[in-house]
């Protein structure tokens, strides 16, 4: 589950630095995805505004407007 994961970071990554925004993302790759297991829910950190997605392993995948990482 650990290696999904982590390909899925890269692909969401890797569709960011094409220039695609996040609606488009999760359009084409989190919506489906087996290991995304909700909507994407607006929060806040210390560096401003953030989208978190909850994954079947107990993790977020955050989505920080320029990229995505694991919390």
């Amino acid at each position: 589950m650990r290696k999904a994961v982590a390909k899925l970071v890269d692909t969401c990554n890797a569709e960011r630095s094409k220039g695609s925004d996040f609606p488009t993302i999760w359009r084409d790759v989190l919506k489906a995805h087996p290991c995304v297991l909700g909507q994407p829910v607006q929060d806040s950190g210390e560096d401003g505004p953030l989208l978190r997605i909850p994954l079947i392993t107990g993790q977020v995948l955050v989505f920080l407007g320029s990229h995505f990482s694991l919390w």
